[in-house]
């Protein structure tokens, strides 16, 4: 059913704040909560592992160039799916997209109410909280701001950004001019089993890489300036992920940070620095905490916007609010769920799992998805500023391939092992994964059957590009 006069979302992210906004999403609370834990699974090579968690990023920074220089619109990595592979599939990705995006933004949220919390215990250490208040209270807030409107979060997300690439430079710097070279050795005392299994989890820590796509229609210039911004933000999350686990384990002890745990970097800083040391490392850890808030809240609403648009879920989600042009509906529908995931109180290992392969199985099907735009979009593809030929599409898609296959099979096995290594536990965090990918095949079904009895068909639907998508894509793309 062709909507008659299509609402859009105004483009007034530009390619400063699109930079900001993917290494804010990218860049969050593990970089800050996880690494002194893995520190202690993997010893001194914790900052390898973040490299090599990039190497699969690599990959997906590729085909989401070919993806956003094609098709910028909002949900684009949902869109791409239904109308590239089929309407199945796209259920089926649109599912574990938003449990990566969920189970992401909650684990965030817990890592900002531990930080918060340990941060003032070291000033009043009678201090407590509720794990309930903070993590809810910080998600409720970023959805007022994502509902205020697009710039108003996005002039929010560049203050945070560069406060914490200012905190990160910092450590950095003092961190490695207080080197300890005897704490750098021996650099795999857990064996290189642990150093796999810690490079599976820091994997989680570009699950933001996917997420840009998803904003496209708010986008200024997007052909341009989302292609330019996902390799921008990539160079410096690199530098970042490797700088500041180094800095910690070669200034405090592999040993020493796991014990200390979340504030581990908060507490070295304060050790090397003046008084002041420990809020640049705060005031830092809150903006890339809250960046990643800010952004995956307004990613997750747009995935929601793009299937209402189709039909996946009530028309209504879509609704832009009167005055501000955002999407109120979805951002209240993301905030509930939010709630129900923070309810929960899994444990943050867990939110990360369930992120990790959820992203797996997106980064896999999205990028087969690239060898068939040329052929399946041709007309869109033409306009795309970025395009591969076929071996570079070949290898981007083989690569995704094995690297994030490899991870997702990882994954699996690595919700089986207990605090000993040993494969004894059951995985929980794997069977929910795919009790919501099977809950996702029923939803598609069940809401197909139930449009058909309107006399709508869904399929059909997932098989055209809706009026306002096709809009988005259409549109003169201003480049000022």
């Amino acid at each position: 059913m062709a909507e008659q006069k299509p609402e859009m979302m105004k483009r007034t992210i530009g390619l400063f704040e699109a930079v900001a906004m993917i290494t804010g999403l990218v860049v969050g609370a593990s970089i800050f909560v996880l690494v002194p834990s893995m520190a202690g699974m993997t010893g001194p090579s914790v900052y390898l592992a973040y490299a090599a968690a990039a190497i699969p990023a690599i990959f997906v920074v590729l085909y989401e160039i070919q993806l956003t220089g094609t098709l910028p619109v909002t949900g684009a990595n949902f869109v791409t799916v239904t109308r590239v592979l089929n309407p199945f599939w796209g259920a089926i990705i649109s599912f574990a997209a938003v449990l990566a995006i969920l189970a992401s933004n909650i684990l965030v949220a817990v890592g900002f109410s531990q930080y918060v919390i340990a941060f003032i215990q070291s000033f009043n250490p009678a201090f407590s909280l509720h794990p309930w208040i903070l993590p809810i209270a910080i998600v409720a807030f970023f959805a007022l701001i994502n509902l205020l409107g697009v710039k108003i979060a996005s002039w929010i997300q560049m203050v945070l950004f560069l406060a914490f690439i200012a905190g990160m430079i910092i450590f950095g710097i003092v961190g490695t001019a207080n080197m300890n070279p005897a704490n750098l050795v021996p650099l795999f005392p857990n064996g290189a089993m642990m150093f796999m299994v810690v490079t599976v989890l820091a994997c989680f820590s570009w699950a933001g890489l996917v997420a840009l796509a998803d904003i496209g229609g708010e986008v200024k210039n997007p052909r341009r300036n989302l292609p330019l911004a996902l390799i921008i933000a990539f160079v410096i999350v690199l530098a970042l992920y490797t700088w500041q686990p180094f800095a910690l384990v070669a200034s405090m002890g592999w040993q020493e940070a796991a014990k200390a745990g979340a504030p581990a970097i908060m507490l070295d800083a304060a050790k090397l620095m003046p008084g002041w040391g420990i809020w640049i490392i705060f005031i830092a850890a809150m903006g890339a905490i809250l960046t990643t808030i800010n952004a995956l809240t307004m990613s997750a609403a747009r995935d929601l916007v793009a299937w209402a648009r189709d039909g996946m879920m009530p028309r209504g989600v879509a609704h832009l609010h009167k005055k501000f042009k955002t999407p109120d509906v979805a951002i209240l529908v993301v905030l509930i769920i939010e709630i129900l995931g923070i309810l929960v109180s899994a444990t943050i290992d867990k939110y990360a799992l369930a992120a990790v392969l959820a992203l797996m199985l997106i980064q896999i099907v999205s990028a087969y998805c690239i060898l068939r735009i040329p052929n399946r979009l041709p007309e869109l593809y033409k306009k795309s500023i970025f395009k591969f030929n076929g071996f570079w599409r070949w290898f981007t898609f083989l690569g995704t391939a094995i690297t994030s296959g490899f991870i997702l099979l990882m994954g699996f096995f690595l919700d089986t092992m207990d605090k000993d290594g040993n494969p004894t536990q059951i995985p929980w965090t794997v069977l929910v994964f795919i009790g919501v990918l099977i809950a996702g095949v029923i939803y598609y079904f069940a809401r197909n059957a139930y449009l058909k009895s309107k006399g709508e068909d869904l399929k059909a639907n997932l098989q055209k590009v809706a009026d306002a998508t096709l809009a988005e894509a259409e549109e003169r793309l201003s480049i000022s």
